[in-house]
C-alpha cells in the first residue's frame, strides 16, 4: 500500500516539473487526466462528527447557539464570526407551521436571511432503500446542491443557521432535520447551527433585532458539497445495519456495517405511549394510504396505520417532550439533557442507534444526543414508520394484507428477536400494500447510501440518481493537455 502511494506521488512530481507553463491554479490530477477522487475523500465516523456543547450554550460557536451569540453574529459578522470562518452568514427562518411577520436584519453583503415555508419539501424525499420506500428521508444529492445553489451558499466557507420563525415542534424538528441533512451531505459541523428559540419569541423579548419587512438578496455564489471531499453518510443507519447489529452480526445481509466494536445502545425517541405499543400510534406515511378505513385518534388523524406498534428489541425510551420547553420550544439546559440520557441507562462509550416515528421527528432526539451531548449517534431514518410496517399479516377476509407475507422473510420485524411490546393494528386500518416476494428476501437495504456515495464521488451512476455530473473530460493524448 505504501509503495502504491509513493508511486502515485512520484508520478505527480514528474508531471509537475515536466509540464511547462501550467497555470498555478491548475489542479495536478486534472492536468494528468487522472480521477483521484477516491483518494481524496475522507470517510468520517459518528464520533468525529459529534459535537460536545459547552454547558453554557452562550459559549457555543456552532451546533446549538443562543440569541446572545446570534445577535453578536448579526451585529458585526466580519469581526464576531467564529475562528476559521471566512464566508458569509446565512440564516433560514423556518416557517413550516406559521410565519411571525418579523425578519432577521441582514446586510445583503456578508449576511443573508431567507424565510422558507416549504423546508420539508426542499430537504426531504421519498426514497427506496431496497426493501421498503419511506417518505421524509434525507434528500438526494441534487436537492442539496439545488438548495445551496439557489440560496447562494458556498459550503466550503459559509456558515448556516437554522432558526424557528415561530415556536412550534414542527418548526423545531424541521430545523434539526435540516441540520442533519446538510451534515449528512458533508457540510462541516463547525459551520452549522440551530438557534435555541424562535425569531418571534426572541424578538418579543428584545434578544434580537428584527424588521417587519423583507427584501430578498442573494450572494449568487452557491456550490454543491462534492468538492469538500467529505463522506458523512455513516450518520444514516439502515434497517439492515440495525437488524445485523441486533443479531450480533449473524445475518446473511450484504452491504451492512460491522457491529461496532465498542458496542451499541438503542434509543427510542418517541412518546411513551408509542414506545409501550399503544394501538393506533403510528401513521403509515403518505405513500401507503389505501387502507379500508382511515383512523382518527389521539396519535394519528385521518390516516392509515403501520402493521403493528411496539419498539425495537432492547430499546430504551428518551421521551422527546422532556428535552425542550413546551411553550418556547427551546432546548433545556445541558445538565438536564445529560440527566435524561443517564436515565435511559446509556453506558458511556457505546455508539447510539436512535429512531423516532420518522426521520424528521427522530432528528430532534438525534441532534441532542449527537450535537449537544457529543455522543456518537446514528439515525435510523426509516423509524417506526418503516419498522412497524414490516410485520406479517395475511387476513382471511377481504381487508388489507401487510407488507410482509412470507413468515421467513429476512425483513420481518414482528418477531421476538427484533421487537417487543407488540400490538397489532386492526386489519382495516393497515394499507393494502404487499412487498414482492423477491424484496422480502433481498439481502441489502443500503441502496440509498450507495447512491449517495456515488453522487458525492461524481460517478456516472450517482449522476443519474441525483442529477450530478461525472468526472471532467477532454484534452488530447498529452498528459499536459496539449
Amino acid at each position: 500500500m505504501k509503495f502504491k502511494y509513493l508511486t502515485l506521488i512520484s508520478l505527480l512530481f514528474v508531471q509537475m516539473i515536466g509540464c511547462k507553463g501550467l497555470p498555478e491554479y491548475l489542479f495536478l490530477p486534472q492536468s494528468l487526466k487522472l480521477d483521484l477522487t477516491p483518494f481524496l475523500f475522507r470517510v468520517y465516523s459518528p464520533a468525529e462528527l459529534a459535537t460536545l456543547s459547552n454547558s453554557d450554550y452562550n459559549l457555543n460557536d456552532s451546533g446549538l447557539i443562543t440569541s446572545t451569540k446570534f445577535s453578536r453574529f448579526l451585529s458585526n459578522w466580519s469581526n464576531n464570526r467564529p475562528a476559521g470562518v471566512v464566508g458569509n452568514l446565512v440564516i433560514f427562518q423556518i416557517q413550516t407551521s406559521g410565519a411571525s411577520g418579523r425578519y432577521v436584519f441582514f446586510d445583503g453583503k456578508q449576511t443573508f436571511a431567507y424565510p422558507i415555508a416549504n423546508l420539508p419539501d426542499v430537504l426531504a424525499d421519498t426514497r427506496d432503500d431496497g426493501v421498503l420506500a419511506v417518505d421524509g428521508i434525507v434528500p438526494k444529492g441534487k436537492k442539496i446542491t439545488d438548495l445551496l445553489t439557489n440560496y447562494g451558499i458556498d459550503p466550503a466557507i459559509d456558515y448556516v443557521v437554522f432558526a424557528q420563525d415561530t415556536s412550534s415542534l414542527t418548526n423545531l424538528s424541521s430545523a434539526t432535520f435540516a441540520y442533519y441533512s446538510l451534515l449528512y451531505w458533508g457540510y462541516p459541523k463547525e459551520r452549522l447551527a440551530v438557534l435555541n428559540g424562535s425569531i418571534s419569541d426572541l424578538t418579543a423579548s428584545n434578544a434580537i433585532f428584527t424588521t417587519p419587512s423583507y427584501t430578498y438578496s442573494n450572494s449568487n455564489r452557491g456550490n454543491g458539497t462534492k468538492t469538500l471531499y467529505r463522506d458523512h453518510t455513516v450518520l444514516q443507519l439502515t434497517i439492515g445495519d440495525l437488524i445485523h447489529a441486533i443479531k450480533n452480526g449473524n445475518t446473511n445481509f450484504e452491504d451492512v456495517d460491522s457491529v461496532p466494536l465498542e458496542g451499541f445502545f438503542i434509543i427510542d425517541g418517541r412518546p411513551n405511549a408509542a414506545y409501550t405499543g399503544t394501538a393506533n400510534s403510528t401513521a403509515s406515511g403518505s405513500k401507503y394510504s389505501n387502507c379500508t378505513t382511515k383512523t382518527n385518534s389521539t396519535f394519528v388523524s385521518n390516516t392509515c396505520l403501520v402493521t403493528f406498534e411496539g419498539r425495537i428489541k432492547s430499546a430504551s425510551n428518551l421521551i422527546p417532550t422532556d428535552l425542550y420547553d413546551g411553550t418556547t420550544f427551546q432546548f433545556k439546559s445541558f445538565s438536564q439533557l445529560q440527566t435524561y440520557l443517564n436515565n435511559t441507562g446509556y453506558p458511556s462509550g457505546k455508539q447510539i442507534f436512535v429512531y423516532g416515528e420518522d426521520a424528521t421527528k427522530g432528528s430532534l432526539v438525534w441532534f441532542i444526543l449527537h450535537q449537544v451531548l457529543g455522543k456518537p449517534t446514528r439515525l435510523y431514518e426509516g423509524g417506526w414508520k418503516q419498522y412497524g410496517a414490516l410485520g406479517l399479516r395475511t387476513p382471511t377476509s377481504g381487508s388489507s394484507p401487510s407488507a410482509i407475507s412470507q413468515p421467513a422473510s429476512y425483513w420481518r420485524t414482528d418477531i421476538v428477536t427484533l421487537s417487543e411490546s407488540n400490538t397489532t393494528n386492526a386489519d382495516a386500518n393497515v394499507p393494502n400494500y404487499q412487498l414482492d416476494v423477491a424484496r422480502q428476501y433481498i439481502k441489502s437495504a443500503n441502496k440509498i447510501r450507495i447512491e449517495d456515495k456515488s453522487f458525492l464521488r461524481g460517478s456516472t451512476s450517482g449522476a443519474a440518481a441525483g442529477g450530478g455530473g461525472g468526472a471532467p473530460t477532454g484534452g488530447g493524448g498529452n498528459a499536459c493537455g496539449g
